[in-house]
């Protein structure tokens, strides 16, 4: 199994892979950057961006391919040693759950949804 179906653009090769819109029902492709913001990566990871991250491993990354070349076990190793997740997987599903909800909030959300309910009073 892949980690996931990047494509790649020709200006910044492996760190503006996107995702297929089939990872959490996304429905069209999300770059890496889009999906691992960097407030996201400086709560979760010891790297300040996604690209500081993958430049971070033992392999040199320069396009989908070579990033796609990182053996799973490698890969997963980086990701348990340097993210409070325990494999790339895990990372991912975190980084889809949290753009998911950003990105498309419940449609009963109002401005007030986070708000904690109103005490009754006597």
């Amino acid at each position: 199994m892949s980690r996931y179906e990047p494509t790649m653009r020709e200006e910044s090769p492996a760190l503006d892979a996107t995702l297929s819109g089939e990872i959490g029902g996304l429905g069209g492709d999300v770059t890496l950057d889009d999906l691992f913001g960097d407030d996201w990566m400086a709560m979760h990871t010891d790297s300040e961006s996604i690209a500081e991250f993958i430049q971070s491993c033992d392999y040199e990354v320069d396009d989908q391919e070579s990033f796609e070349n990182i053996p799973d076990r490698r890969w997963d190793d980086h990701v348990a040693a340097h993210s409070q997740f325990d494999d790339w997987r895990s990372m991912l599903s975190a980084a889809v759950e949290t753009y998911v909800g950003i990105v498309r909030p419940t449609p009963d959300a109002g401005p007030d949804a986070g708000d904690p309910p109103a005490e009754a009073s006597d």
